[in-house]
């Protein structure tokens, strides 16, 4: 699995959140600039799943980066 492919797939969940595709960059914060409680990143980590077909988990506490989370899910598509 690529990195754009992450990126696209994590891109994708976002704005079916409602999330404007203009404000998804690389360092937007996902809890603080996009303000997603935990409940939406536990959709969007769900979505992730549907969408590549690798269980993923985003910790709802995190403030990571959109570039965080996409390196986070790229390291547990590739555990085996």
């Amino acid at each position: 699995m690529t990195s754009d492919q992450v990126a696209d797939a994590l891109a994708g969940s976002l704005t079916e959140l409602g999330i404007d595709a203009s404000a998804i960059h690389p360092d937007v914060r996902l809890r603080e600039d996009l303000e997603l409680d935990s409940t939406e990143m536990v959709q969007v980590s769900l979505d992730l799943t549907r969408r590549l077909g690798v269980r993923i988990r985003l910790a709802p506490g995190a403030n990571d980066t959109f570039q965080d989370a996409c390196e986070a899910v790229a390291r547990e598509a590739s555990d085996p």
